[in-house]
């Protein structure tokens, strides 16, 4: 008899389990998207140096508007179309640390078909929710450790010596603190192109820049990124390591009762805000266990909060809408 009990017991807590759905769980196997990442940081080291001149109209052809941008905003060496281009692509080509770079990405990205593959999976999640929406052109490039992620119209670019992993010995040499270099691996990059995109599609827009407004904003943008990728650690949609999730965690009640208490939650004093909300060791006011950025995961948790009260909700209303103070209200959140 006991067995038997124990037998229906177990299959009730597999049933239950089951019926808990993720809400983020959506059928996107029909959605018609495919992302081919086009390779400008193989194509421009693997022009000979006698053919330059004669190459340069076939990158501007195959990258178009980026090829520009590249150039010009990237790793400034000018426009394609001077005729000082080809000898400033030469030297950039030769610098002893670009070089060095170079090799490390090749080694490190000899094929990106896991990222076309994960962005594909993002971007059909993506046009699922925004059917209306345009599906960008993605490229990868080496940009001299400026910029890891450039969004232009329809284009989102990955700069791989951004990701070349924890710890690398050039982001040393570098002098980049720890809390900088944590984030630049390969998982990461599916995550932080999607939520780059998402900044440049719903820009942050509100009339009152305060903690708040800033706070929530950047919980938008997390929980966007959850949902293009449902089944994602939260710490490639945080960019939290383990310890640090579980430290907001146990933590999230006194991260809002400090806000409250200190007055800070309307805050629009430029210094305040970009200490709470911008990458740092840890979260100004928080103890040094905590992770730079804590408040946005905060920001997160309303976010949450309002959309499981707003039941009818979509992402595409949340991501529209920009009244803070009106998701505060709804959400009544209290950790």
């Amino acid at each position: 008899m006991k067995k038997q009990i124990s037998i229906l017991f177990i299959l009730f807590l597999i049933a239950y389990g089951c019926g808990k759905k993720n809400k983020f769980d959506v059928d996107v196997s029909e959605v018609d998207v495919t992302i081919d990442i086009k390779r400008l940081d193989q194509d421009i080291f693997q022009v000979k140096t006698d053919s330059i001149h004669k190459e340069i109209p076939r990158l501007n052809e195959k990258y178009g508007e980026f090829f520009k941008i590249y150039n010009q905003r990237v790793i400034n060496i000018g426009n394609s179309n001077s005729k000082a281009y080809a000898d400033n692509l030469q030297a950039f080509r030769s610098d002893y640390g670009i070089n060095d770079a170079h090799k490390k990405v090749q080694e490190k990205y000899p094929d990106l078909g896991d990222l076309e593959e994960k962005l594909t999976n993002g971007f059909k999640h993506y046009r699922y929710y925004f059917p209306e929406k345009q599906i960008p052109a993605v490229y990868s490039f080496l940009g001299g450790f400026n910029q890891s992620i450039v969004i232009a119209d329809s284009v989102i670019a990955i700069g791989l010596d951004k990701y070349l992993g924890r710890n690398c010995e050039i982001y040393d040499k570098l002098g980049w603190e720890e809390y900088r270099q944590k984030n630049m691996y390969r998982e990461k990059i599916p995550t932080d192109c999607m939520k780059s995109w998402a900044k440049t599609e719903w820009v942050f827009n509100d009339s009152t820049d305060n903690v708040l407004s800033n706070m929530l904003y950047n919980g938008k943008l997390l929980y966007f990124t959850r949902a293009m990728y449902p089944n994602t650690h939260d710490s490639l949609i945080t960019g939290f390591t383990g310890k640090e999730l579980e430290w907001c965690k146990a933590n999230e009640k006194h991260m809002w009762e400090y806000l409250i208490d200190k007055n800070m939650l309307y805050s629009t004093d430029y210094m305040t805000i970009n200490k709470l909300v911008n990458p740092a060791p840890f979260t100004s006011g928080f103890p040094r266990q905590s992770p730079g950025q804590a408040i946005n995961w905060l920001g997160w948790q309303i976010i949450d909060t309002y959309m499981e009260r707003k039941s009818n909700a979509n992402l595409k209303e949340l991501m529209n809408e920009s009244d803070y103070q009106k998701i505060l209200s709804i959400s009544k959140y209290h950790p």
